[in-house]
């Protein structure tokens, strides 16, 4: 790999990143650290408030994925042990919720992104060819098998229950990103 093909790829990652802090902060309540993320809104910030608590906390949309893709309770547990086995190969621990929360998997993906560009950086380079490769592919398989259907599904029901422009327009974003990191990891349908 050349250098420059190197620096694109990290810019990329870096930009991917980016893509996937925002996302988590959008779909988590928006209290203070959301609007210091983005302070722009500030001047929405009772309408959005108002409009996060009718359509995720009374119900209307799950932001727990496996809500959307487990047909029984079965199915749920074997999702979430899943996703705690993700969480501990790369010693992360959610706090305060389920595994399955958007947000934490989208900041799980954030975070497996950092360790890649981290691996990257070390000097012995099988050391670093095997753990980039270790962070690429939990990349391609948590997004396979936990991320895409959900949030998807997830941002579809947005769209259809809600009206409000932030939540709407979030999600049609969010539908566009999952899509360009699917092409990106190559993943088939």
């Amino acid at each position: 790999m050349t250098k420059e093909m190197s620096t694109d790829l990290v810019s990329l990652d870096k930009k991917r990143m980016s893509e996937y802090k925002k996302f988590a902060v959008m779909f988590s309540y928006p209290n203070d650290e959301f609007f210091s993320f983005f302070p722009n809104l500030f001047t929405e910030k009772e309408k959005i408030c108002l409009e996060y608590d009718e359509l995720f906390r009374a119900n209307k949309v799950w932001l727990y994925g496996t809500e959307h893709i487990s047909s029984n309770e079965f199915q749920k547990s074997k999702h979430l042990s899943d996703i705690m086995g993700f969480y501990r190969a790369f010693g992360v621990e959610p706090t305060n919720d389920r595994p399955d929360l958007l947000s934490s998997e989208l900041e799980f993906m954030y975070y497996l992104i950092f360790k890649k560009l981290k691996a990257s950086e070390i000097k012995a380079k099988a050391m670093a060819e095997e753990k980039t490769f270790i962070c690429c592919d939990a990349q391609k398989k948590f997004f396979s098998k936990h991320l895409w259907q959900s949030a998807k599904n997830i941002s579809e029901n947005i769209i259809s229950r809600t009206k409000n422009d932030f939540y709407a327009t979030t999600a049609k974003q969010f539908i566009k990103f999952l899509k360009s990191e699917k092409k990106f990891l190559q993943l088939k349908s």
